[in-house]
């Protein structure tokens, strides 16, 4: 199984997690096979609130979360506190570096920026925060028309409802066109493929 790892925090964007967790979930119910273990993780065990108010219950911590195959970073106005926080910065580092792919959902794109990981590389994001990753990664390249970027191990999307496009894309290029329908199918979403470069 590809273990799926979906980083939250206080302000965390609702949407910007759970479409990732669905789209990975739904592959496994629609295929009925269990492809993808699928799990979020925080800082600590105590519960989260989403910026909408949801309280949400991390599997793990960020100090016992097993090694995801993909981490995700979704966005929200958390994010400005997460890039402060170096400890946080620095375990999230090594998982990017022991993952095989990751990617960003809106405004979670400040993470992989402020870690320098964007630095000649394409990105999007939410339309409100383009200038604010640009000034965080100067040395990346913004692609403000894109649903979501793909520069190989690291994607980025553009905000919200985006970061399903790019968990279907993504699940495309693991599992094939075929498991991607399937699951879009099963979720009643369109498959897009708005990319990229």
């Amino acid at each position: 199984m590809i273990k799926t790892g979906i980083f939250i925090f206080p302000n965390v964007e609702t949407l910007d997690f759970c479409g990732p967790l669905e789209v990975f979930s739904a592959a496994n119910i629609a295929l009925n096979q269990n492809f993808f273990d699928v799990y979020v993780f925080a800082c600590s065990m105590d519960a989260v609130k989403t910026i909408n108010g949801l309280s949400v219950n991390p599997v793990y911590d960020i100090n016992s979360v097993p090694q995801p195959d993909i981490l995700v970073w979704p966005g929200g106005d958390g994010t400005k506190e997460v890039i402060e926080q170096q400890s946080v910065l620095q375990k999230l580092e090594a998982l990017y570096h022991g993952s095989q792919h990751a990617f960003s959902v809106c405004s979670g794109a400040r993470i992989p920026a402020v870690l320098g990981l964007l630095d000649g590389q394409t990105f999007t994001t939410h339309h409100s925060v383009f200038d604010d990753v640009q000034r965080l990664a100067p040395r990346a390249r913004v692609r403000p028309n894109n649903r979501f970027t793909d520069n190989g191990k690291l994607l980025t999307s553009a905000g919200v409802s985006a970061g399903i496009d790019v968990s279907l894309y993504l699940l495309e290029k693991l599992k094939g066109v075929e498991v991607a329908r399937k699951t879009a199918r099963y979720m009643e979403y369109p498959l897009t493929r708005k990319k990229r470069l």
